[in-house]
This record gives structure tokens, C-alpha cells and sequence, in this order.
């Protein structure tokens, strides 16, 4: 603490020596705004300073700034914007006055001594400096650079990032892992506010839900200051929707694609359109925006279901043989639609109020055609590490899953800033609401009962290349053998997040020999989560068999055999037309132990002091969190049911301190101590109460697990260079505890002594260290050649060891931490026409999705994934553009496996193709 009394102390001195000059040296204010001279666009994170004093500050979001207590007399105001000259001008200052000094930097071509700025370049300039204008380390994606890469939505656009990964569904982008840390530890604002997740029981804020058209930036904060929610261990998202006044008048762009994918030979269209104007002289801003997708594609996978030690016999040499393996045929449409607006009132240089809003739907219709094969129920004819042959198997299915998730979030959200003197006081209220359902879910199984097949498999060479013969037995590819009903399930099930949050800021600006600041504030979050489902199985009549709902193979399914698919249509035709022919029967405990409902407040305070030195700048400050957690379910015991709940308080100090030292205007070293936390999932604290008296055990949620707690050390340097391009290194080591896992405890419910309790439980803790290099860089700095070539490179490094109760004396790492992350991309533009080729690689991780298994042989690995994307264009004039875009060239799939401790090597877990997709359109900007 002696480090904050010692800054408490510089601020109340700095306090002082501001009263004194204030009494004895006129002043007054110099505002203004910094747009690019062609396309009128506002340079957010442009540094303006007055020559000769510490007066400096980055214009903000509509590239306002503000400088405060300037000295009477003819002053030099400098702005300076990497990737653009330096401008100075001159004014004439005022006593009491405010004098307007507008800037326009550059163009949209700017010329300087051995490179050309032009195009998407600008976009490469907004993010840099912008960048560079933050508080702590922070990544930033432009809106300008979000379509020169062909993203599907706002999590693909962030995977350019250093240390950013994907975690992926269907191959596309879902969640973001953030400095090797799991997707679930990763919390999502919009404009600095949280928003609820549609996610059913999880805090988890899916970004495909979002489409990246509809966004001015994406910020990347991987070090948290005392002023934001303490919550994240791997740092923040914040997504930035678009202002009115980020062009200088009437602004607007549409765009129109078509989608094609490769593997399923679908089409799809994609569309954008967003209009913005200024109104009253400028003071009052509109902008609207809606997007829309519809896409068709599909996967092609294989997966194992267990694994088990066999052998020709007991005595024989014991290999880890495939329980069950199922090959599935996914047909899926997606689609896509948002819908945004902002007002925005500056009636003076000092104030500002605003009302956003933003509504988006993601709805997946997905198809699921799956051949399982139930090896465990064969006798084993022959096998090695790599094969495996049985006879007299039984139960081979044919089954198909009918399911639609629909998930839409809306968030809306009202504020205002206002500026007196050397004060700062902003505010925000806002309301989101996140909602999942997945109404009658309807999956039918059917199945030979006869134990006459015969089957083998066989890998070739690696863990993926799989074939399978029929060896004995009715063939599988008949419909008529098939001749039970496994089981046929209808599900109804969903959840709804609400959340209100508000907060208020104070600042307090210091000048003088010391100029800094202080701020303090406090905020307010009310979130409840619901969580339901409904369970029904039915008998089926005599007339639902697979002959006659059968309809014809996938013929360009590549794996297995080409068993006939169960017909969608004939299959939803049969159930639904004929209800009143099915007998149901309510799955209780499959539907009531989903049935919860948790509500949580968290009340935060904080306050904070920066002062500046010279060169360098201190911040310190903390923040306090009290978090008020209740819950409300069920407990089942055979028929009985009974409601239960339960409720608890904590809270949390989050001190953190960080230093930043600017050699030079492009030239910045960071360092910073902070700490974070993350609140335990709500599917985990919910509480729900299953006693299964045949199984002697108790399966319950725990209300109690703690919070992630994290203390973070972190430093970083960064060089922005004069060409437009940047090179940044930045270290990073967290002490990460509370960890919550699934675990096994005979005799631990006190009501059921003799009873397991399967529950959840803190206790893993460990650490994680890294390092991010990043490099962005025009050639033509090298040679003339290369005018209008520019490459972009980062990777990062990580190395995580983690504890775990349930497998002592081992060090794991982090679930979703890989070991290297890299993004390369090589960039041509110049004369109307742009190409670039971009990289994304990820090395093997722990998958996300998955709890580490009992022993190594459990454990589920993510292979290594290679990813080549595609992005050219052409303009025909400053109106129009062409576009093409191609992702995964190269057909990389998603591959699983398991490690052994036997020799045997890797083994399969999981393998699915997409193929390439493309999407080709044009572009129209006012």
C-alpha cells in the first residue's frame, strides 16, 4: 500500500500546485475536431498537444478533442496520427475564450516522402492510433479493416488479433479465447456496457450471434483498469457500434454478396446497409443499420463414443479399441439479422447525450443424418493399436436429430458526458436481453436388434483416415433391416438472460507542474438467468419404420458406408400427422433438474489517480465488487418433487496499478500490476437436486463455488512507425486460482451419507505466461518494387501449468490454451485493386467444450489448425467496389484425438470437413 499512499500524496501536491497556477496565469480553451481530408472520417486517437507545455490529450470516438487551461497568447496546437504527416497551427488564445481549431489530416491518398496511405490503409491508421491512445494494452480491429478480411461475424474479425483464438462451431468463429484462457473467462460489452448471453446456463456472450458489418470497432483489453468491470482473466471484448458523427455529414454505404460453399454446393446471400446524417448545424446525429445472411452449407464427420481396453482374450495384449463410432451427414442453414440505431446531441464542444440500440437473431436449422455403430456390443475377431474386427454385433443405427436454436440478443442503452472546467461527468443506463430456445427438438433412432454383423475398421496411418467394412451379416445399407425403434425424443428447451446495468464517472483533471487525474464512480448490475426444458419419449406405431421413411444416401458423403438417410419430411410428416398414434412419456429428471432460475446484483465502486511526470505516467487506483447471488430449482427424488433454493453474498478488492513511459509520440513502453476475477458459470451454481436411489447418488449443482480470482503482471513496448505500420512485444504471467471442476465425493451429502454427490468444486489453481509479437509493415520502404505491398505478422507464445484435485501429482495445461498462435497476412493495393491472403494457425489445445478427462487417455486435444483465407476487390470509381472473398483454400478440417500411454499413439476423437466457401458481391459508399 505504500505505493498508493505515495500516489495519493503526488495527487493532492499536483491538486495544490494546479490551484496556485490557476490564481496566478490566465487561461483558456482550444476544441476542435480531426477528420481525414477526403473522406471526411473522424481520426479517433489522433494526439494533439500544445508545443511547449504538458498539455496533451486523443480525440475520442468522433474525433473531438478537448484542451483545457491553455495558456493566453498564440499557442502551436500539433496533431499528430501515424500514417499521416504532423500538422501545427496556430491560435490565439483568450482569457475565459474558446477558440475552435479544426483539422484535416491527410486524404484518402496520402503522399508522404516513400509510401502512399490509400484505401484500407486508413483503416490500418484508425486502429493503430487508437491503440496507441489507450489507457492499457489494448488490440483494436477498424471498422475499415473488418471487411478486408472475409469474417462471417464479429468473432472471426477478432482472430486477427495477437493472442486471439477461435473457438469454432461448423467452422465458423463462435467465442473468443483470449491469452490462452477458456472462452467462458472472455466477457462481451457493447460501448462499455455488459450485454446478457443467449447462452442457456452460460455467461459465455456467443459473438456469431453478432455480424461484423454492423461495427465501427472491436476492442481487445488485455490489461483492465480500475474504471472497468473486474470481471475477465484474460481481459475484455468491447464492441463499438457505429456514430453518426464518425463521418462529417451525410454518410451512406450498402453492400450485396452472394455466398457459395463448396461441399454442400449451396448458395446464400449476405447484405448490409447503413445510412447516418447530421442535423441542427451539425449538433444532432442519426445513424441506422441492418444486416442480414441466409446460409446453406454442411459438415462431414466422424466420432468416436468411448473407448475401452480389449483383447482377443484376457490374457492377450490389451489395446484401446473404439466402444462406438458415429458418422454423421449435417445439413445446416444459418441465418443472420441485426438491426441498429444511435442519436447522438452535441449542442456544445463539452456535451454530449446519446441513445443506442441494437437488436440481432441468429437462427441455426441443422439436419443430423448419423450411422452409429456400437463396436462394445460385438466379440472381437481380430485387433491391433490400429484395427479392430467383430462379430455378432447388434444394435447399428440409423438416426436423424431435427433441431432449430434460435437465438437473439437486444441491447439499448442511454447516456450522456458533460464537461465544466476541469471536471468530467458521464453516465450510462442500459438494458439487455439475451434468449435461446430450440423448440421441438426431434430425434429418432432406429436399429437392428439382430447380432449377426460383422464389421472391422481400420486407421491408415493417422488418427483421421478411417475406413470401415461390412464383413458379415444383412447389409447395413438395406432399410428393411433395421427393424426396432430405438428411441424416439422431443425436446423443448431454452433460456433468457435480463440484464440492467448503470454507472456514473467523475473525473477531475490536473494541471500544473504534475498534470494528471482523478476519478471515481460507481456502478450497478442486475442480471437474472432462467434456464428450462421439457423432456418427452414416445412409442411409435407399427407403421414408423425406415422402409417407409427412408430416402436416398448423401452419395457425396465420403466416410463409412452409404447407409440411406432417414427423410426429414417423411420423418416430421409421420410424427406430426399422426400425433394422437405416439405415446409419450414426460422425462422428469431429464426436464425438471433444467428448470432453474438464478438471479445476481453486483454493486462496484472504485477510484483512481493518474499523474504524469515528464514522460511517463502513473495510474493507480481500486475496485471494490459486491456480488449478491440467489437460485431457485428443483429436487427430484423418484416421483417426489420438492422446490429448493439457496443464496449467498461476496466480494471482491481489485487493486491494480499501471505505468506508461512515451520515449517519443510513437514510441510508448507499458507495464502494469492489476487483478481480476470471473464469476463461476451459472449452469454449475444453479441449484438442482437429483437423488437416484438405484444409482446410489446424489447429482446437485453448487451455489457456493467462488469466484476466479487472478493477479496479472504484465509489460509491453510498442513502435509506430512512420510508414503506417507498428512492431509491439508484450509479456504477461497470471496467478489464476478457484478454478471449478466436476467431481466425484463418496458420502458427501449429509442428507444421503451412503450416497455419491456428483457436484462441482474450487480448488485447481495455476499459472499462465506469455509472450505477443506483432509486426505490421509497408515494403515500399524497402524498394520502390514493393509500392503498395504490406504484410502483417504476429504470434504468440503461452505456457500454462494447471492443478487439478482430481489428477495429483500431474501439471496440465489450461483448457483452450495452445502453445502458439500465429497470423500472417500479405496485403497488395494500389491502382483501384486489393488482394490479400491472410493465415490463421493455432497449435493443439485441451478442447473448451470438454472437462479434463480422469486420466491422459481422457483427455481431449484439439489438433493443430491451418487456416488460408482470400479477400480480393476492385473499385471502379470512389462509389463502387467489386469483391471477392474464399475461406479455408484449403480444406482444413477440425480434427480431435486422444493421447495414450500405452504406445499406441494418437487416437481419434472427432473429424469434420467444411471445405471452402466464397462470397462475392458489390460495394456502394455515398
Amino acid at each position: 500500500m505504500t505505493l498508493f499512499r505515495t500516489l495519493l500524496l503526488l495527487a493532492l501536491t499536483s491538486v495544490l500546485a494546479h490551484s496556485a497556477s490557476a490564481q496566478s496565469v490566465a487561461t483558456g480553451t482550444v476544441v476542435g475536431r480531426v477528420t481525414d481530408a477526403s473522406t471526411k472520417l473522424a481520426l479517433s486517437g489522433a494526439r494533439v498537444s500544445i508545443t511547449g507545455s504538458a498539455l496533451e490529450t486523443f480525440a475520442g470516438q468522433g474525433g473531438d478533442y478537448v484542451l483545457m487551461n491553455v495558456p493566453v497568447g498564440t499557442q502551436s496546437v500539433v496533431v499528430n496520427y501515424v500514417g499521416y504527416p504532423e500538422k501545427t497551427e496556430s491560435v490565439l488564445v483568450g482569457a475565459g475564450t474558446i477558440v475552435t481549431r479544426d483539422f484535416a489530416a491527410g486524404g484518402d491518398t496520402v503522399r508522404m516522402e516513400k509510401f502512399v496511405i490509400e484505401g484500407s490503409a486508413v483503416g490500418t491508421a484508425r486502429a493503430l492510433n487508437q491503440q496507441r491512445a489507450a489507457s492499457s494494452y489494448t488490440n483494436i480491429v477498424a471498422a475499415d479493416e473488418i471487411g478486408r478480411f472475409p469474417d462471417q461475424n464479429a468473432a472471426e474479425s477478432l482472430q486477427r488479433l495477437p493472442g486471439v483464438s477461435l473457438y469454432r462451431d461448423q467452422g465458423e468463429g463462435r467465442f473468443i479465447v483470449l491469452r490462452g484462457l477458456n472462452y467462458i473467462y472472455t466477457p462481451v460489452s457493447l460501448n462499455g456496457a455488459r450485454v446478457a448471453s443467449p447462452e442457456r446456463g452460460d455467461r459465455a456472450a456467443a459473438l456469431d450471434v453478432i455480424p461484423s458489418d454492423a461495427l465501427a470497432a472491436l476492442e481487445v483489453t488485455k490489461v483492465l483498469t480500475p474504471d472497468q468491470d473486474g470481471e475477465g482473466l484474460g481481459g475484455a471484448v468491447n464492441i463499438k457500434s457505429k456514430s453518426p458523427f464518425d463521418a462529417a455529414g451525410r454518410d451512406a454505404q450498402v453492400s450485396l454478396q452472394t455466398i457459395y460453399t463448396r461441399l454442400t454446393d449451396d448458395f446464400g446471400h449476405k447484405g448490409n446497409a447503413t445510412f447516418s446524417d447530421l442535423f441542427a448545424g451539425g449538433k444532432l446525429g442519426l445513424l441506422a443499420s441492418v444486416t442480414w445472411q441466409e446460409r446453406d452449407f454442411g459438415s462431414f464427420n466422424f466420432e468416436e463414443d468411448g473407448y475401452s481396453r480389449r483383447g482377443l482374450n484376457a490374457t492377450a495384449p490389451q489395446f484401446f479399441a473404439l466402444d462406438s463410432l458415429g458418422f454423421r451427414d449435417y445439413v445446416i442453414q444459418r441465418e443472420r439479422y441485426g438491426a441498429s440505431g444511435t442519436a447522438e446531441w452535441k449542442p456544445d464542444a463539452f456535451t454530449t447525450f446519446y441513445v443506442r440500440g441494437t437488436y440481432n437473431r441468429f437462427t441455426d436449422t441443422e439436419d443430423r443424418h448419423q450411422l452409429y455403430v456400437p463396436f462394445s456390443r460385438g466379440a472381437v475377431a481380430a485387433i491391433n493399436g490400429s484395427s479392430l474386427a467383430v462379430t455378432g454385433l447388434s444394435r447399428v443405427r440409423r438416426d436423424i436429430r431435427i433441431r432449430k436454436k434460435d437465438q437473439e440478443l437486444s441491447a439499448f442503452s442511454a447516456g450522456f458526458e458533460k464537461q465544466a472546467g476541469d471536471w468530467i461527468v458521464d453516465g450510462r443506463l442500459g438494458v439487455s436481453k439475451g434468449e435461446e430456445t430450440r423448440p421441438n427438438e426431434l430425434t429418432v433412432r432406429l436399429r437392428r436388434n439382430t447380432a449377426d454383423t460383422g464389421l472391422r475398421y481400420e486407421f491408415n496411418g493417422h488418427p483421421y483416415d478411417l475406413a470401415l467394412t461390412q464383413t458379415a451379416g444383412a447389409s447395413l445399407l438395406d432399410p428393411a433391416s433395421y427393424t426396432a425403434v430405438d428411441r424416439i425424443e422431443l425436446v423443448n428447451d431454452g433460456g433468457v438472460e435480463n440484464e440492467m446495468n448503470a454507472a456514473i464517472n467523475v473525473r477531475h483533471s490536473l494541471q500544473g507542474t504534475m498534470p494528471g487525474f482523478l476519478k471515481f464512480g460507481g456502478s450497478y448490475r442486475s442480471k437474472d438467468k432462467e434456464s428450462y426444458s421439457d423432456v418427452s419419449r414416445f412409442a411409435a406405431p407399427a407403421s414408423f419404420t425406415f422402409v417407409n421413411l427412408a430416402a436416398a444416401a448423401n452419395a457425396d458423403y465420403p466416410f463409412g458406408l452409404k447407409v440411406p438417410r432417414l427423410s426429414r419430411d417423411a420423418v416430421l410428416a409421420a410424427f406430426n400427422g399422426n400425433r394422437s398414434a405416439f405415446t409419450g412419456t414426460v422425462q422428469q429428471s431429464d426436464s425438471l433438474l433444467e428448470d432453474w432460475v438464478s438471479e445476481e446484483d453486483v454493486f462496484a465502486g472504485y477510484g483512481l489517480a493518474s499523474l504524469t511526470t515528464g514522460r511517463s505516467t502513473w495510474l493507480a487506483g481500486v475496485r471494490y465488487e459486491r456480488t449478491d447471488f440467489k437460485t431457485r430449482g428443483f429436487q427430484i427424488r423418484g416421483a417426489g418433487i420438492a422446490p429448493t433454493r439457496a443464496s449467498r453474498d461476496y466480494d471482491h478488492v481489485l487493486p491494480s496499478v499501471h505505468f506508461r513511459h512515451d520515449f517519443s509520440k510513437n514510441l510508448v513502453a507499458r507495464a502494469a500490476y492489476s487483478t481480476s476475477l470471473a464469476r463461476p458459470a451459472f449452469g454449475e451454481t444453479a441449484i438442482y437436486r437429483n437423488i437416484a436411489d438405484n444409482d446410489l447418488e446424489v447429482v446437485a449443482g453448487n451455489p457456493d463455488l467462488r469466484a476466479l480470482e487472478s493477479k496479472n503482471w504484465d509489460a509491453s513496448v510498442e513502435y509506430y512507425l512512420p510508414s503506417l505500420g507498428a512492431i509491439s512485444a508484450a509479456v504477461f504471467l497470471k496467478d489464476v486460482s478457484n478454478f471449478s471442476y466436476a467431481f466425484t465425493v463418496p458420502g458427501g451429502d449429509a442428507a444421503f451419507p451412503t450416497y455419491d454427490l456428483v457436484t462441482f468444486r474450487n480448488g485447481s489453481d495455476g499459472e499462465i505466461k506469455g509472450l505477443e509479437l506483432a509486426w505490421v509493415q509497408p515494403l515500399r520502404l524497402f524498394a520502390s518494387s514493393l509500392d503498395g505491398v504490406s504484410f502483417m505478422l504476429n504470434g504468440t507464445f503461452v505456457d500454462s501449468e494447471a492443478r487439478y484435485p482430481t489428477r495429483p501429482r500431474e501439471s496440465l495445461a489450461f483448457i483452450g490454451q495452445s502453445d502458439f498462435t500465429a497470423n500472417a497476412a500479405l496485403t497488395y493495393e494500389k491502382h483501384r485493386f486489393f488482394a490479400r491472403l491472410a493465415l490463421n494457425y493455432r497449435s493443439e489445445h485441451l478442447r473448451e467444450d470438454e472437462p479434463i478427462g480422469g486420466n491422459v487417455n481422457e483427455d481431449r486435444f484439439i489438433d493443430d489448425f491451418t487456416q488460408l483465407d482470400l479477400t480480393v476487390s476492385y473499385k471502379f470509381n470512389r462509389r463502387f467496389e467489386l469483391f471477392g472473398e474464399i475461406t479455408n483454400l484449403t480444406n482444413e478440417p477440425f480434427r480431435v484425438f486422444f493421447k495414450s500411454d500405452n504406445g499406441q499413439g494418437a487416437r481419434l476423437a472427432q473429424f469434420e470437413e467444411y471445405n471452402w466457401s466464397a462470397n462475392f458481391g458489390l460495394r456502394w459508399k455515398l
